[in-house]
């Protein structure tokens, strides 16, 4: 690992952990030569994490991946915090065990995104049709490639958006 990566990873891990309540294993990937890094030019980056909790959302296990990401990296050496110059686009694998999505089918960011009370749901097929509802509901702001609901787990791949901050 280069000297970059050695410090860029962990200010990134310190973000992100800054922006969930709780994560157990958290791992970052970062590709790019150290000057393309150092410039804020990251070809590719990989965040692979487990037993993570997202505004009430439980997720048993999150693999993203995300290319061509432009960060202010010059003023973050300065004490600047994080920002993302452009939008990127990130691509997802999401695990959720049956305890995690029954969790999540509670919580108030999810209620709020399907704005309507949630019957109880106990089949795949009732889980499959309430999740399928919910990325209608988000619109464009994320697309679903694959969405398999096995003995009340869900696994899902997908893609959205973070806009420039």
């Amino acid at each position: 690992m280069s000297v970059v990566s050695s410090v860029l990873i962990p200010i990134i891990k310190l973000w992100l952990r800054s922006q969930v309540e709780h994560i157990e294993t958290l791992e970052i990937e970062i590709a790019g030569k150290s000057r393309q890094i150092l410039s804020g030019d990251i070809p590719k980056a990989v965040v692979i994490g487990s037993g993570a909790k997202y505004q009430g959302l439980a997720i048993t296990n999150i693999d993203l991946c995300a290319e061509a990401i432009h960060l202010n990296i010059s003023q973050i050496l300065k004490g600047e915090t994080l920002r993302l110059l452009d939008p990127i686009h990130v691509t997802m694998d999401v695990e959720l065990s049956s305890e995690d999505l029954q969790s999540c089918l509670k919580s108030p960011i999810f209620l709020e995104a399907i704005a309507t009370e949630i019957p109880e749901v106990k089949t795949d097929a009732e889980i499959r049709a309430l999740l399928e509802m919910l990325v209608h509901k988000l619109g464009d702001e994320f697309t679903l490639h694959e969405l398999a609901i096995a003995e009340g787990s869900a696994k899902c791949r997908g893609e959205f958006a973070i806009a420039a901050t």
